[in-house]
């Protein structure tokens, strides 16, 4: 059991770096050893897992197993790494390099059409899975079985950032791209503690063209890059393990802000993105009760944004985080509805406030019939359950206008304003408010 997998019957990771070891050593001998490192990965498996049942699983690994094994050379290796992850080594491939790597990427792309190209039937189940591939080469350069596992990791990596289900090569390149990530990483965890991090402020308006709530966006602005986009380092963020603190932060500066708006008599509801992976977590319910009670602020005038991703993995663990916040008072809506598959029976079974329609779906108006249907369905679907519906990313007064007409609540986006520095906001909100009062 220490040498090979009790599942699967394949070599374990210690026998299959004792094969690396191996080529390696005749590779300093012998130049037509050139081989190469393949480190596979089963996409997304754990909903194998969830759907079917983990014997279900367990049925599929060892298939792949077999798979592998059956579609590899006598004198080339296959070995269950971890969980549903798998390496592959292929020797003897010839001095030329360049031939080499050919091949050697023939063979990665011909193990993924064994695994992803054909469905695996377990009992009356037809179940297809994807692969994510990376690939080194094992050649005169390479002197650490680390080295090699390191660099095969970098290019499965890359297959993942890409959306998974293909064959990655490693390069110079991705790895001057994975050390410029732990770079941002570095630098991120340094921002959390620094002021380098702020939430710009946009409003949202209602038909009167009032305000009627507003949205906390997180910026960064590092003393050397410059702007870093959100969508640059929420991502490293949720990799770094780095999220809870990031939530954290927003949580307070949204606390902090309600406090202000309150001072000045501005009665404003406030929302924030909430990670979904953060709402799962067991300390974040008593993390916001503590937020709330140091801040004074009243949970009434929040808002947590969420995306779909919050419930597909544990729907009732989130029905019951989501609960026991909605009791303290705060609110819930669905970030960019319509951008992905939401499913519809979620709408009735958690406690929800109101809907946020995407962007995507916004940019088609007032003129495309596909989307002035779609948003008219979502518009309807809303009203019969009680829900809000705020637009993002509105550019237009004709955008605007056909919204309002079909019963939207609330638009947002830079037809109106663009975010801006909360005290900025804060400041024009007082100003008028004093007009008010003199008048």
């Amino acid at each position: 059991m220490a040498f090979y997998d009790p599942l699967t019957g394949l070599p374990q990771r210690q026998m299959f770096i004792g094969h690396m070891e191996q080529a390696l050593a005749e590779l300093a001998r012998d130049e037509e050893m050139q081989g190469a490192v393949l480190m596979l990965d089963i996409d997304d498996f754990r909903k194998v897992n969830e759907t079917y049942g983990l014997d279900v699983g367990d049925q599929i690994l060892r298939e792949i197993g077999r798979r592998l094994s059956t579609a590899i050379r006598p004198h080339d290796s296959v070995s269950r790494a971890t969980g549903d992850e798998f390496m592959v080594l292929l020797t003897l491939l010839g001095a030329d390099r360049v031939a080499a790597a050919r091949h050697a990427l023939k063979v990665a792309e011909k193990l993924h059409d064994v695994l992803a190209g054909q469905p695996f039937q377990v009992g009356n189940a037809s179940i297809t899975i994807q692969v994510s591939i990376g690939l080194t080469m094992l050649d005169q350069r390479s002197t650490k079985i680390s080295q090699v596992l390191q660099e095969a990791g970098m290019a499965l990596h890359r297959a993942e950032e890409k959306g998974g289900d293909c064959v990655v090569f490693f390069s110079s390149c991705i790895q001057a791209r994975i050390e410029e990530r732990l770079s941002l990483e570095r630098d991120l965890s340094v921002a959390l503690k620094t002021s380098q991090l702020r939430m710009d402020l946009q409003p949202q308006y209602g038909e009167d063209d009032r305000v009627v709530g507003a949205e906390l966006l997180a910026r960064w602005t590092h003393p050397e890059r410059g702007i870093v986009s959100p969508a640059q380092f929420i991502p490293v963020a949720m990799e770094a393990g780095l999220m809870p603190r990031l939530t954290r932060w927003s949580l307070q500066v949204a606390c902090e802000t309600l406090v202000r708006l309150q001072g000045h008599g501005i009665e404003c509801p406030i929302s924030v993105n909430i990670n979904p992976h953060s709402l799962l977590r067991p300390d974040f319910v008593p993390s916001v009760q503590e937020t709330l009670a140091q801040t004074g602020a009243l949970a009434g005038g929040l808002i947590f944004e969420i995306t779909e991703e919050a419930w597909l993995g544990d729907l009732e663990l989130a029905a019951r985080r989501m609960q026991a916040l909605n009791r303290l008072g705060i609110r819930f809506s669905i970030d960019d509805f319509g951008s992905g598959f939401t499913n519809l029976t979620y709408l009735r079974r958690l406690p929800l406030d109101e809907l946020k329609i995407d962007r995507s779906l916004i940019q088609g108006l007032p003129e495309d019939a596909d989307s002035q249907a779609i948003i008219r369905m979502i518009l309807g679907m809303a009203r019969q359950l009680g829900l809000r519906v705020i637009a993002e990313g509105i550019e237009t007064g004709e955008q605007a206008g056909f919204l309002f007409a079909h019963g939207c609540d609330a638009v947002q986006g830079f037809w109106k304003a663009r975010p801006m520095p909360i005290e900025v906001w804060v400041a024009a909100q007082t100003r008028s408010l004093g007009c008010q009062e003199r008048r």
